[in-house]
């Protein structure tokens, strides 16, 4: 049989692409090399830009916490802390949340086939198809690469090389703490609806602490290069965790992951292919937030490939279109971005305490968790409405200063 479009991989990006394929009537097969649900790496932060794309429809057992905020540790000490009344994300298990997407797919037509895995794939004007490790291969039209940072189909077109660039992937470590409800009620100092983002030793580097209902997602992640004694600097940082909030963490199981980097000065198409979430490089340089990104990759592709096959063009030039919109999407926000982060934490520990406490950077940080704006237009918003909020500011600068220790 020849499928309209093969999706490598069950993964947000290519259950989100597989989902709206399916949608435009294109025959759809969605290939997962495991068996779902399966282990993924992950802290497991979905955010608001990313729950848009199903509207929010996801089941109340797979929501672990709600998030209404975002708090930053200083080196110093010192924390920042920004929260809304409006909802800006929410913490899953990645193995439930990738299941669910997929068996979506599944429902709105799409051919879904678990223990696939893809060991090879070609791509030409005539023809695209996939080869399995158990010997049986696929013909489509197209061919969408969302099979991750370690991506089959991306070397395999010769799209990527086939080592790694480790100037231009992330590498992290991370792990999920059962410490009970209780446990994480302690640790969030009440109240769990925060996301906790830590700086690590090192300049380029980060650590979280994602609240669930009994576990805490603790890790750390930063640029492949500098991520020198991965495990040691894992570890010192979660002791280094379990010491401030007070709650013992028993260590199970450590799982290092690679972070698709640099994807929009990458080539992510070619005749009748696309390449889509971390198969792309699809991930924010400054938070390593990825899974909206790769949801939101997934359905542009879908929406190029529908209008390429109505127009039966199948060529790189037709699906170049694809790059055009995530360049569009991604690319002020990608940039912004990775200027402060190659800035470390020197400038975190500038920006963060002076918007500490204010209404106006609470509202601009929510803005951006919840995707309605990007880092790139901060500048623009805050200056728009910094007329209104001056005297508000002006007041609190002047309580602050009356209230210091002489």
């Amino acid at each position: 049989m020849t499928y309209d479009v093969i999706v490598v991989g069950a993964g947000p990006a290519g259950s989100i692409a597989a989902y709206n394929c399916a949608r435009f009537g294109l025959k759809t097969l969605l290939l997962e090399k495991c068996t779902l649900p399966r282990e993924k790496p992950c802290g497991g932060a979905v955010m608001y830009h990313g729950l848009r794309l199903i509207e929010g429809k996801l089941p109340k057992e797979l929501v672990e916490q709600q998030i209404y905020g975002l708090r930053f540790l200083l080196n110093d000490g010192r924390s920042t802390e920004f929260v809304s009344d409006k909802l800006i994300g929410i913490t899953v298990f990645r193995a439930r949340f990738d299941e669910f997407l997929a068996r979506r797919a599944s429902d709105r037509g799409a051919d879904l086939e678990e223990n696939a895995h893809v060991i090879a794939a070609s791509a030409s004007r005539d023809s695209a198809s996939v080869k399995l490790a158990d010997g049986r291969s696929f013909d489509g039209r197209y061919l969408l690469g969302a099979d991750g940072v370690n991506s089959v189909i991306s070397r395999s077109l010769g799209l990527r090389p086939q080592r790694k660039d480790l100037t231009k992937v992330g590498l992290g470590m991370e792990t999920d703490f059962y410490v009970g409800k209780e446990g994480v009620l302690k640790a969030t100092r009440g109240n769990p609806s925060i996301l906790e983002m830590s700086p690590v030793e090192g300049r380029v580097s980060y650590g979280w602490i994602f609240p669930k209902k009994e576990h805490l997602a603790i890790g750390i992640a930063g640029a492949a290069v500098h991520m020198r004694a991965l495990r040691q600097r894992f570890d010192s940082f979660y002791k280094g965790v379990e010491k401030r909030i007070g709650v013992s963490l028993h260590l199970e199981k450590r799982r290092t992951f690679f972070l698709g980097g640099d994807g929009l000065n990458s080539k992510n198409v070619t005749h009748r292919a696309i390449l889509i979430g971390d198969a792309a490089g699809f991930v924010d340089p400054l938070m390593g937030e990825g899974i909206a990104y790769a949801m939101k990759s997934g359905e542009f592709a879908a929406s190029v490939i529908n209008r390429a096959y109505g127009d039966d063009r199948y060529d790189e030039e037709a699906l170049s279109e694809y790059q055009d919109l995530c360049r569009k999407e991604f690319s002020s926000n990608f940039a912004m971005a990775s200027r402060v982060g190659v800035r470390g934490s020197s400038m975190a520990d500038f920006i963060l305490p002076r918007a500490n406490g204010h209404k106006l950077a609470s509202e601009v940080m929510t803005m951006v968790a919840r995707g309605e704006i990007g880092y790139a237009d901060i500048p623009y918003v805050v200056l728009k409405r910094l007329p209104r909020e001056f005297p508000a500011i002006i007041k609190q600068v002047v309580q602050s200063h009356l209230q210091a220790p002489n």
